[in-house]
């Protein structure tokens, strides 16, 4: 079982692939475009050129369906996370996760936007993984 950081980082590791894969598809891409035949004097050289492009070709196709699995199970982790951190009974502690762990603020960008001083904000950071950790608890217990 994950702890509830792990749990609530799962989204933005989520992201992070996504963003590498996109980075990934755009170089294959590149390399697809840019292979053309060469010409030297007379004759065209386009020994392997047109094979290397395919392949390029076919490693931008698979990298969209490996971008597409990765973005559809962010969509259904973000959810999944959403729906759990919307269990907090607390208000200021859904927002501070949700505004840490969805929307990718730090937690001195999240003091900073409530005009509150870090260790205030960190505090309450803690409370609510605390509070997280019992509703995902409480989901294994209820699993069994």
């Amino acid at each position: 079982m994950l702890d509830a950081k792990s749990y609530l980082r799962q989204v933005e590791n989520l992201d992070v692939r996504i963003q590498n894969k996109l980075i990934e598809r755009q170089q294959w891409e590149s390399i697809a475009l840019g292979i053309t035949a060469s010409i030297g004097g007379d004759r065209v050289q386009s020994s392997g050129s047109q094979q290397k492009m395919a392949d390029a070709v076919e490693k931008c196709v698979d990298m969209e369906k490996e971008i597409k699995a990765l973005v559809d199970n962010l969509i259904e982790t973000k959810k999944d996370v959403i729906s759990t951190i919307e269990q907090l009974e607390n208000p200021t502690e859904y927002d501070i996760l949700h505004k840490r762990y969805i929307q990718a603020m730090s937690l001195q960008e999240i003091a900073d936007r409530y005009g509150r001083e870090y260790t205030s904000i960190t505090t309450t950071h803690g409370r609510a993984l605390k509070n997280v950790q019992r509703i995902l608890n409480k989901k294994v217990c209820d699993s069994v």
